[in-house]
């Protein structure tokens, strides 16, 4: 699975409102780039923790400055691979 396309999928999931959120193309764009504020940087951050099964103690841990580190986390602690993008987006509770 394509770790930019879960990751946009949720940053629009996130931030429905935006309307001109441009899709992330690049693992190492700096968030403060990605047109994506703290709090919906926050909400990524617990939501894709729960599609990769990390529990809220070692995800309050992660401080991701480009969606490459916050992938490199996410695969390091995780207890559970995501399938496809559908499923994980899908399972989240929004």
């Amino acid at each position: 699975m394509d770790f930019l396309e879960l990751f946009n999928a949720v940053a629009r999931k996130v931030r429905p409102a935006y309307q001109d959120y441009k899709d992330v193309t690049d693992l190492d764009t700096p968030f403060p780039e990605t047109g994506l504020d703290s709090m919906d940087g926050l909400m990524m951050g617990i939501f894709m923790c729960d599609i990769y099964g990390i529990d809220d103690e070692t995800g309050k841990t992660m401080l991701p400055k480009t969606p490459r580190e916050m992938m490199e986390f996410l695969e390091k602690h995780k207890t559970k691979t995501p399938i496809s993008v559908k499923d994980a987006v899908d399972g989240v509770e929004w």
